[in-house]
Protein backbone atom coordinates (compact mmCIF):
# COMPACT_ATOMS: atom_id res chain seq x y z
CA UNK A 1 0.00 0.00 0.00
CA UNK A 2 1.18 3.51 -0.78
CA UNK A 3 -0.65 5.74 1.76
CA UNK A 4 -0.83 9.53 1.52
CA UNK A 5 -2.25 12.22 3.80
CA UNK A 6 -6.02 12.60 3.98
CA UNK A 7 -7.29 16.16 3.61
CA UNK A 8 -11.05 15.77 3.11
CA UNK A 9 -13.74 14.03 5.20
CA UNK A 10 -15.40 12.59 2.08
CA UNK A 11 -13.84 9.43 0.65
CA UNK A 12 -14.52 8.37 -2.91
CA UNK A 13 -13.16 4.94 -3.75
CA UNK A 14 -11.96 3.95 -7.20
CA UNK A 15 -11.10 0.43 -8.32
CA UNK A 16 -9.53 0.44 -11.76
CA UNK A 17 -8.27 -2.23 -14.13
CA UNK A 18 -7.71 -2.47 -17.90
CA UNK A 19 -11.32 -3.71 -18.21
CA UNK A 20 -13.29 -1.30 -16.01
CA UNK A 21 -13.40 1.44 -13.42
CA UNK A 22 -15.83 1.46 -10.51
CA UNK A 23 -16.41 4.50 -8.31
CA UNK A 24 -18.11 4.54 -4.91
CA UNK A 25 -19.08 7.16 -2.41
CA UNK A 26 -19.09 5.51 1.00
CA UNK A 27 -19.72 7.01 4.44
CA UNK A 28 -19.81 5.82 8.01
CA UNK A 29 -22.90 7.15 9.79
CA UNK A 30 -23.97 6.13 13.30
CA UNK A 31 -21.39 3.30 13.22
CA UNK A 32 -22.96 1.92 10.03
CA UNK A 33 -21.17 1.95 6.70
CA UNK A 34 -23.39 3.09 3.84
CA UNK A 35 -22.64 2.79 0.15
CA UNK A 36 -24.19 6.09 -0.82
CA UNK A 37 -23.53 5.59 -4.52
CA UNK A 38 -21.74 3.08 -6.75
CA UNK A 39 -21.14 3.33 -10.49
CA UNK A 40 -19.11 1.05 -12.81
CA UNK A 41 -17.73 2.03 -16.22
CA UNK A 42 -16.39 -0.38 -18.84
CA UNK A 43 -13.22 0.43 -20.78
CA UNK A 44 -13.50 -0.40 -24.47
CA UNK A 45 -10.81 1.73 -26.12
CA UNK A 46 -7.59 0.90 -24.22
CA UNK A 47 -8.09 3.78 -21.76
CA UNK A 48 -6.10 1.93 -19.09
CA UNK A 49 -4.27 -0.73 -21.08
CA UNK A 50 -1.66 -2.68 -19.07
CA UNK A 51 -2.55 -0.47 -16.06
CA UNK A 52 -1.08 2.57 -17.82
CA UNK A 53 -3.20 5.70 -18.25
CA UNK A 54 -3.59 6.16 -22.02
CA UNK A 55 -6.69 8.36 -21.92
CA UNK A 56 -6.49 10.63 -18.87
CA UNK A 57 -9.20 12.93 -20.25
CA UNK A 58 -11.77 10.11 -20.34
CA UNK A 59 -10.90 8.92 -16.83
CA UNK A 60 -10.96 12.46 -15.41
CA UNK A 61 -14.32 13.15 -17.07
CA UNK A 62 -15.90 10.02 -15.57
CA UNK A 63 -14.56 10.86 -12.11
CA UNK A 64 -15.79 14.44 -12.29
CA UNK A 65 -19.22 13.32 -13.49
CA UNK A 66 -19.51 11.01 -10.50
CA UNK A 67 -18.62 13.84 -8.11
CA UNK A 68 -21.14 16.19 -9.75
CA UNK A 69 -23.93 13.60 -9.76
CA UNK A 70 -23.49 13.10 -6.01
CA UNK A 71 -22.88 16.80 -5.23
CA UNK A 72 -19.48 16.05 -3.68
CA UNK A 73 -17.49 19.28 -3.47
CA UNK A 74 -14.27 18.03 -1.88
CA UNK A 75 -13.13 14.44 -1.68
CA UNK A 76 -10.15 12.28 -0.89
CA UNK A 77 -9.73 9.43 -3.36
CA UNK A 78 -8.78 5.94 -2.25
CA UNK A 79 -7.62 3.97 -5.30
CA UNK A 80 -7.02 0.27 -6.04
CA UNK A 81 -5.18 -0.65 -9.22
CA UNK A 82 -4.97 -4.07 -10.82
CA UNK A 83 -3.41 -5.24 -14.06
CA UNK A 84 -0.20 -6.51 -15.61
CA UNK A 85 1.93 -3.49 -14.67
CA UNK A 86 1.40 -4.20 -10.96
CA UNK A 87 3.79 -6.74 -9.47
CA UNK A 88 2.02 -9.16 -7.10
CA UNK A 89 3.32 -12.34 -5.52
CA UNK A 90 2.72 -14.65 -2.56
CA UNK A 91 6.05 -15.40 -0.86
CA UNK A 92 6.80 -17.89 1.88
CA UNK A 93 9.47 -17.06 4.48
CA UNK A 94 10.81 -18.89 7.48
CA UNK A 95 9.88 -16.12 9.95
CA UNK A 96 6.73 -14.14 10.67
CA UNK A 97 8.44 -10.78 11.33
CA UNK A 98 10.87 -10.21 8.45
CA UNK A 99 12.80 -7.17 7.29
CA UNK A 100 12.51 -5.91 3.72
CA UNK A 101 15.90 -7.34 2.85
CA UNK A 102 14.57 -10.84 3.62
CA UNK A 103 12.48 -10.72 0.44
CA UNK A 104 14.83 -11.89 -2.32
CA UNK A 105 12.78 -10.91 -5.37
CA UNK A 106 14.91 -9.36 -8.12
CA UNK A 107 11.83 -7.66 -9.59
CA UNK A 108 11.47 -5.47 -6.50
CA UNK A 109 14.72 -3.55 -7.01
CA UNK A 110 13.16 -1.06 -9.44
CA UNK A 111 9.79 -0.81 -7.69
CA UNK A 112 8.07 1.08 -4.92
CA UNK A 113 6.84 -1.93 -2.95
CA UNK A 114 5.46 -3.23 0.31
CA UNK A 115 4.31 -6.47 1.87
CA UNK A 116 1.41 -7.74 3.95
CA UNK A 117 1.59 -10.64 6.39
CA UNK A 118 -1.00 -13.25 5.44
CA UNK A 119 -0.43 -15.91 8.10
CA UNK A 120 1.19 -19.28 8.84
CA UNK A 121 1.56 -21.28 5.65
CA UNK A 122 -0.30 -24.63 5.41
CA UNK A 123 3.01 -26.33 4.58
CA UNK A 124 5.24 -24.63 7.20
CA UNK A 125 6.73 -21.17 7.10
CA UNK A 126 4.75 -17.93 6.79
CA UNK A 127 2.94 -16.45 3.80
CA UNK A 128 3.30 -12.83 2.70
CA UNK A 129 1.66 -10.87 -0.08
CA UNK A 130 4.02 -8.55 -1.96
CA UNK A 131 2.89 -5.76 -4.27
CA UNK A 132 5.04 -3.31 -6.18
CA UNK A 133 4.74 -0.58 -8.78
CA UNK A 134 7.15 1.43 -10.89
CA UNK A 135 7.74 4.87 -9.40
CA UNK A 136 6.88 6.64 -12.63
CA UNK A 137 3.56 4.78 -12.80
CA UNK A 138 2.72 5.73 -9.22
CA UNK A 139 3.51 9.34 -10.07
CA UNK A 140 1.22 9.08 -13.11
CA UNK A 141 -1.73 7.98 -10.94
CA UNK A 142 -1.12 10.76 -8.42
CA UNK A 143 -0.85 13.36 -11.16
CA UNK A 144 -4.09 12.15 -12.73
CA UNK A 145 -5.96 12.60 -9.46
CA UNK A 146 -4.44 16.01 -8.80
CA UNK A 147 -5.48 17.12 -12.32
CA UNK A 148 -8.98 15.91 -11.48
CA UNK A 149 -8.90 18.33 -8.51
CA UNK A 150 -9.11 15.56 -5.92
CA UNK A 151 -6.66 14.41 -3.28
CA UNK A 152 -5.36 10.83 -3.44
CA UNK A 153 -5.18 9.39 0.07
CA UNK A 154 -4.45 5.71 -0.64
CA UNK A 155 -3.09 4.07 -3.77
CA UNK A 156 -2.91 0.32 -3.43
CA UNK A 157 -3.92 -2.97 -5.06
CA UNK A 158 -7.29 -4.70 -5.15
CA UNK A 159 -5.94 -7.63 -3.12
CA UNK A 160 -4.79 -5.32 -0.32
CA UNK A 161 -8.25 -3.70 -0.17
CA UNK A 162 -9.98 -7.09 -0.19
CA UNK A 163 -7.81 -8.38 2.67
CA UNK A 164 -8.73 -5.26 4.67
CA UNK A 165 -12.43 -5.98 4.11
CA UNK A 166 -11.95 -9.61 5.17
CA UNK A 167 -10.45 -8.42 8.48
CA UNK A 168 -13.32 -6.00 9.01
CA UNK A 169 -16.00 -8.62 8.38
CA UNK A 170 -14.42 -11.04 10.87
CA UNK A 171 -14.00 -8.34 13.51
CA UNK A 172 -12.84 -9.70 16.86
CA UNK A 173 -12.95 -13.21 15.42
CA UNK A 174 -10.32 -12.44 12.79
CA UNK A 175 -7.39 -14.87 12.78
CA UNK A 176 -4.43 -14.84 10.39
CA UNK A 177 -4.50 -18.63 10.31
CA UNK A 178 -8.11 -18.64 9.07
CA UNK A 179 -7.28 -16.04 6.41
CA UNK A 180 -4.57 -18.37 5.07
CA UNK A 181 -6.97 -21.33 5.09
CA UNK A 182 -9.64 -19.38 3.19
CA UNK A 183 -7.13 -18.05 0.67
CA UNK A 184 -5.51 -21.45 0.21
CA UNK A 185 -8.93 -22.98 -0.57
CA UNK A 186 -9.40 -20.38 -3.30
CA UNK A 187 -5.86 -20.53 -4.77
CA UNK A 188 -5.09 -17.19 -3.09
CA UNK A 189 -7.76 -15.42 -5.15
CA UNK A 190 -8.90 -12.77 -2.67
CA UNK A 191 -12.04 -11.97 -4.70
CA UNK A 192 -13.35 -15.48 -4.12
CA UNK A 193 -13.43 -15.23 -0.31
CA UNK A 194 -16.51 -12.97 -0.39
CA UNK A 195 -20.13 -13.60 -1.28
CA UNK A 196 -22.95 -11.24 -2.16
CA UNK A 197 -24.45 -12.11 1.23
CA UNK A 198 -21.29 -10.85 2.98
CA UNK A 199 -21.84 -7.46 1.39
CA UNK A 200 -25.63 -7.21 1.59
CA UNK A 201 -25.81 -8.28 5.26
CA UNK A 202 -23.08 -5.99 6.58
CA UNK A 203 -23.53 -2.76 4.65
CA UNK A 204 -26.36 -0.34 3.84
CA UNK A 205 -27.11 0.57 0.24
CA UNK A 206 -28.12 4.08 -0.75
CA UNK A 207 -28.95 4.77 -4.41
CA UNK A 208 -28.21 1.24 -5.61
CA UNK A 209 -30.47 -1.71 -4.90
CA UNK A 210 -29.15 -5.15 -3.97
CA UNK A 211 -30.38 -6.48 -7.33
CA UNK A 212 -28.33 -3.86 -9.18
CA UNK A 213 -25.18 -4.94 -7.35
CA UNK A 214 -25.52 -8.71 -7.73
CA UNK A 215 -23.06 -8.84 -10.58
CA UNK A 216 -20.86 -6.15 -9.04
CA UNK A 217 -20.32 -7.39 -5.50
CA UNK A 218 -16.66 -8.35 -6.05
CA UNK A 219 -15.77 -4.87 -7.33
CA UNK A 220 -17.85 -3.41 -4.54
CA UNK A 221 -15.92 -5.51 -2.01
CA UNK A 222 -12.72 -3.88 -3.27
CA UNK A 223 -14.23 -0.42 -2.95
CA UNK A 224 -15.43 -1.02 0.60
CA UNK A 225 -11.96 -2.26 1.54
CA UNK A 226 -10.57 0.93 0.02
CA UNK A 227 -12.92 2.99 2.17
CA UNK A 228 -11.69 1.17 5.29
CA UNK A 229 -8.07 1.85 4.33
CA UNK A 230 -8.79 5.49 3.51
CA UNK A 231 -10.63 5.94 6.80
CA UNK A 232 -7.45 4.98 8.65
CA UNK A 233 -5.36 7.65 6.91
Amino acid sequence: MWPLKRKSPEIVTVSISPQKMALSWIKEENKKITIKSYKPFSFEHLEFEKSIVFNPTKIKTLAKQFLEENNIKKASFSIAVSGPSIFEKIVKLAKASPHKQDFKCEELKQLNWNYTYIGPSPDNGFDFYICGIKRELLFQYRLLMINTSVTPVVITTSKTAQIELYKYLRGKEFRQSQLVIDLHKNNYDTQSIFTLEDISKNFIFGKNSTDELKSEYQSLATNIGLFLLGNKS
